[in-house]
């Protein structure tokens, strides 16, 4: 995979820099002790990403200049460099960043496409709950997508269950008193109620925020 990200990443480089280097969720940071410059990467999101590091300078040894490509893990920080400061020189230095998500291609049944989507394992064991009722159309996909990541889930049909569809109303004007409840699926993570699903995008959306 990475081989194959290369050449994306290289021909994408002037155009993504400036908002890769400020992406949401991995940042570059580094530690100075004298000339030895420790530079690391750290993701706090709960999946993982391919990185393209570039750092361009004239302070430091020519290592320095060599593109890093790596995968850092979901909320891990991993050091990626360390450059030596020349001699007489004040150390700066400029860097392109670009970040891909890591993922793999997962098969829906019902002629849906392949949607690429990944989740690390620190999320197996979250309490989830998905509401459904016969007529949703994205249910069965939705379910497909729960169990292909060995997410363990609970759900509730609300045509064959009036007491916990009385008691998700209850429980969702509770936590969004002013939102109407109106779309199934509902995804219920830990204390999170997502009811705006109109779509498998926005359920695997609701997926990767609940999980952050």
């Amino acid at each position: 995979m990475i081989r194959n990200l290369t050449l994306i990443l290289i021909t994408l480089v002037s155009l993504t820099a400036l908002a890769q280097n400020n992406h949401k969720y991995v940042k570059l940071s580094e530690k100075i002790t004298g000339k030895r410059y420790e530079i690391f990467i750290e993701n706090t999101d709960s999946i993982s990403y391919d990185i393209f590091l570039k750092i361009e300078t004239n302070d430091f040894r020519r290592s320095s200049e060599r593109p890093i490509l790596q995968t850092i893990a979901g909320k891990s920080k991993k050091k990626v460099l360390t450059m030596v400061k020349l001699n007489g020189k004040p150390g700066k230095y400029t860097y392109i960043l670009v970040v891909n998500e890591v993922s793999y291609a997962l098969e829906v049944d019902n002629d849906y496409e392949i949607i690429d989507f990944k989740l690390d394992k620190e999320i197996h064991n979250k309490n989830v709950v998905i509401y459904t009722k016969n007529d949703c159309l994205i249910c069965p996909d939705a379910k497909h997508i729960l169990t292909k990541n060995k997410i363990n889930y609970t759900e509730y049909n609300l045509d064959k269950d009036t007491t916990n569809y009385n008691k998700v109303i209850k429980e969702f004007k509770t936590i969004k008193p002013k939102s109407d409840f109106n779309k199934i699926p509902v995804l219920k993570i830990e204390n999170k109620l997502y009811n705006d699903i109109g779509s498998l995008d926005d359920f695997i959306k609701c997926l990767r925020e609940a999980f952050n």
